[in-house]
């Protein structure tokens, strides 16, 4: 008789427990920062009720401006965008204003304006875009309680967060699970930690069967596993490198030394994938073997000649303070991200449960939040989480990697400077979830670009599919899109701008084009099983929004229903026209 499979390890360590502890924070700390003006909280202004002197030097310092509030006067000065001279101008006209236009977010824009020009970083965006430094600015210190602002105060005073105060419970407590991971001795976790596991413990099997549809921490005890890059070897290789930063685009160089010296309530994050830089580096790492397989791979045809993938891998960099509000990844793509330096905490809902302090849609394609992080932990939100059952939190540590399953929401801070890579893919297990998402969630994708599109389209119709006719529904869509597209007319810009960011183009037919991808790489059966398995989505979904199930309309013989009875049975191309939400489809799909 054959030895007994050994059960995985990742399953065996559950007989002991750490203990349970609070987990919510402390924001006092958050709170004793002095403004370098002396501008103070909105609740000051009760201690100046009966202060006739100081209603008069405001009324003074402001003049008819007086009349309005914070929030008109800081949207007055949004419509001055005709010269910096006019907001300097503008700011020595009174102590008031001069506070107004110490605002970062003010300079922040006509920076952005005037992008196409060199302007060296000198540790705020008012003395760069003006060109002094920023010791030598002047600090007009405002009497007691002669501003009192949370539009001014607040913003500096997320600037001076430091998260690694904050969050030193949350943080020593993932350091004690980070450490006896690598030693192999890690027990269960209290509730509302994200797990973490060995690589070694982890196949692709696995991983598909029962681990795809849960966050956790991937940990491994080599330390070459990842390349050793930090900030200052990647300076030395890239450092005149132009790198994409949200809204600019910076050498590495001068992305450091902004790093170094900021003042930014949510400073800027480093976030790229098609630098010069990128190219290189993306050849000096592989993905864990469990995140290696990837259907949208196939986006990628004749060699790379024709590829209309979205972007999918990243090298992010970002100071402390960085990071991202809740979101969740797009195209419904799952994702993993390699911490390589520099801790992160990681906040994570599942996708049926929206986050404290987050506005969505029924359709999830508008979202709002609170402008930043900060302002997010600051306003109780983080609290609020962590009361919620299924929230989960961890701090990945270098060489760790984060498992993101698609739909997930999910926040991320970075507790130090620094270093990640990250990429976004679509396992077999999340196939249903996927083409779900293709098929009824047209208006919601991105990254794709109608010129890639197009020229994939050129080739396979020309080529692959040259010799299928109109009687095949995906390839009458892809002819009849191409047709459309050809009678637009687009100018260059707009033809390589991404699908997300236009309005006024035809639905693009991703989710046909998929499926022949998928058939022309020898993958029908797989392709099949998830089309099925996306039926039994669409029914469930249909059920929950109308309240009426399938079987029992054709019971009935519900005449008004007959039509979409009918259509429920075809799977190609097809879409009941509901919102389709793909939260609870996981498991439905299984």
């Amino acid at each position: 008789m054959g030895a007994e499979k050994e059960e995985p390890v990742a399953k065996k360590q559950r007989l002991e427990s750490y203990p349970n502890v609070p987990r919510t924070i402390s924001t006092f700390s958050i709170n004793s920062h002095k403004h370098p003006l002396n501008v103070k909280p909105s609740g000051n202004v009760f201690l100046t009720l009966d202060n006739k002197e100081l209603q008069q030097a405001r009324a003074q310092s402001l003049g008819y401006l007086n009349r309005f509030s914070d929030d008109l006067i800081m949207e007055l000065i949004s419509f001055v965008d005709d010269d910096i001279t006019t907001l300097k101008n503008l700011s020595h006209t009174s102590r008031i204003l001069y506070a107004f236009l110490f605002d970062e977010e003010v300079w922040k824009r006509a920076y952005i304006k005037q992008r196409n020009q060199e302007v060296i970083w000198r540790g705020s965006w008012k003395c760069s875009v003006l060109g002094f430094d920023y010791q030598n600015q002047a600090k007009i210190k405002l009497p007691d309680n002669l501003l009192c602002s949370d539009l001014l105060y607040r913003p500096y005073q997320l600037s001076q967060i430091n998260y690694k105060t904050i969050f030193a419970k949350v943080i020593a407590e993932e350091e004690i699970y980070h450490r006896d991971s690598l030693e192999g001795n890690l027990k269960q976790l209290p509730s509302g930690r994200i797990p973490r596991i060995p690589e070694s413990d982890l196949d692709l099997t696995l991983f598909n069967n029962e681990y795809h549809d849960q966050p956790f921490i991937l940990t491994n005890s080599d330390s070459q596993r990842w390349p050793r890059w930090d900030l200052a070897s990647l300076l030395k290789r890239f450092p005149n490198v132009k790198f994409r930063q949200e809204a600019v685009e910076w050498s590495l160089n001068d992305y450091s030394t902004y790093m170094n010296s900021n003042h930014d309530e949510n400073p800027l994050y480093l976030f790229d994938c098609n630098s010069v830089a990128m190219k290189t580096l993306r050849k000096e790492y592989e993905s864990p073997s469990i995140f290696q397989q990837d259907l949208f791979k196939y986006f990628n045809v004749n060699d790379g000649v024709n590829n209309c993938r979205p972007d999918h891998a990243w090298l992010i960099v970002g100071p402390q303070r960085s990071g991202s509000t809740f979101h969740k990844d797009p195209n419904y793509t799952s994702a993993w991200n390699a911490a390589l330096t520099g801790r992160k905490l990681w906040i994570m809902l599942p996708p049926n449960i929206t986050p404290p302090g987050v506005g969505a849609d029924e359709e999830e394609s508008e979202v709002t939040s609170p402008v930043g992080i900060g302002e997010w932990v600051i306003a109780g939100f983080f609290n609020d989480c962590l009361k919620m059952e299924d929230c989960l939190i961890g701090v990945t540590f270098p060489g760790e990697v984060m498992y993101v399953p698609s739909g997930w929401w999910h926040s991320v801070i970075n507790i130090d400077e620094s270093v990640a890579l990250t990429q976004n893919f679509v396992p077999m297990s999340k196939l249903p979830n996927a083409l779900n998402f293709l098929k009824n969630k047209r208006g919601q994708l991105s990254g794709f670009h109608p010129s890639q599109v197009k020229s994939t389209l050129d080739y396979l119709l020309n080529d692959a599919l040259k010799d299928k006719g109109d009687t095949d529904e995906d390839i009458r869509i892809l002819r009849q899109y191409r047709n459309q597209f050809n009678s637009l007319n687009l100018s260059d810009e707009l033809i390589d701008e991404d699908c997300g960011e236009m309005s006024d183009l035809p639905p693009m037919p991703v989710f046909e084009l998929f499926k022949q991808l998928m058939i022309m790489n020898g993958k029908t059966t797989e392709l099949q099983h998830g089309l099925e398995k996306l039926t039994k989505i669409e029914l469930k979904n249909y059920e929950r929004i109308t309240g009426k199930s399938q079987a029992w309309e054709k019971l009935i013989g519900d005449n008004d229903n007959k039509d979409s009875s009918k259509e429920c049975n075809k799977t190609a191309g097809f879409s009941f026209g509901f919102d389709f939400n793909e939260e609870s489809s996981d498991d439905e799909a299984q």
